[in-house]
């Protein structure tokens, strides 16, 4: 792809309407190292581009066009699918307590060379039709999904889901610790039974569907404003034996040697909750770091 055009004093001058920000780490040498802050953001006329600027940022009100480097315009067909007939429009306007799921696009310039450069809508689509699999067939510890949003054009922007209150993650270790981190670090007497056999409850609905979530983590638990736990985050959702070549899974909390979408993996990870929440600092983690 040619390098973009000189962008001029005026344009550069403008503020960036970013939309992700993330830093890149690789395993290099055994250690995860920072290799680059990875930038998504949008121009007047409503494009997407991604680009790689060379510094690294505090906030994303620092970014400036003229830092921005491997600058590449992101086609719509790679992130929003067509709209399915028979699939569940979301309410217009939404409602108040509703979360829109935005697909992220920070991976798109390694994608874009691949050989499936519209990954990401293809997930978006999969992660629709298991929201329909799943709406036909309600459970109260599965979020509620109120449908798709559809552009004008006819093309799916959004995943619409009721919102919770905050994620297991944020209850319990609201400074992002590490899983490894000393368990002393956080807060200790809460008894989360009762909350574990939801996730339980909902994990086995699932699984009698056909389904393996595949990213069971404290950070896919939302609770709700009773304190009851609900599972998010179906991008990673496979039907029983497919492969997870390529799926996004959260660091620290899969099998890494799994590649087959196998109930296992869940009650696994469900198990690997169990320890980072339990007192007793004995029983070890059962993946690699």
């Amino acid at each position: 792809m040619s390098s973009p055009r000189p962008q001029s004093s005026e344009e550069q001058q403008q503020p960036v309407d970013v939309l992700e920000m993330n830093e890149g780490y690789e395993k290099i040498a055994g250690t995860f190292q920072f290799t680059g802050t990875l930038i998504v953001y949008r121009t007047d006329s409503g494009d997407l581009h991604h680009a790689i600027p060379e510094g690294r940022y505090s906030s994303r009100s620092e970014v400036k066009i003229e830092d921005l480097r491997h600058n590449v315009l992101i086609t719509v067909s790679a992130y929003s699918p067509l709209f399915p007939e028979g699939f569940t429009r979301a309410p217009d306007p939404l409602p108040q307590n509703c979360h829109v799921k935005k697909p992220r696009l920070n991976s798109y310039d390694r994608i874009q060379h691949g050989p499936r450069p519209d990954e990401i809508a293809e997930t978006v689509l999969l992660e629709a039709e298991v929201r329909e699999l799943l709406a036909q067939h309600p459970h109260p510890n599965v979020a509620t999904y109120l449908g798709c949003q559809v552009s004008p054009d006819g093309r799916i922007t959004g995943l619409c889901f009721e919102t919770y209150q905050c994620t297991l993650m944020q209850r319990v270790n609201p400074g992002s610790l590490m899983k490894r981190r000393p368990r002393s670090h956080r807060q200790r007497g809460e008894d989360y039974s009762g909350l574990l056999a939801g996730v339980e409850s909902g994990i086995k609905h699932l699984h009698a569907l056909g389904l393996v979530h595949n990213d069971t983590n404290p950070s896919n638990i939302m609770l709700d404003g009773s304190g009851n736990a609900v599972i998010i985050d179906f991008g990673p959702c496979r039907r029983v034996g497919e492969s997870l070549e390529g799926v996004g899974r959260t660091y620290e909390w899969y099998d890494e040697k799994i590649e087959t979408a196998l109930p296992q993996n869940d009650l696994d990870a469900l198990e690997e909750i169990r320890i980072w929440l339990g007192d007793d600092d004995s029983k070890l983690f059962q993946f690699d770091e």
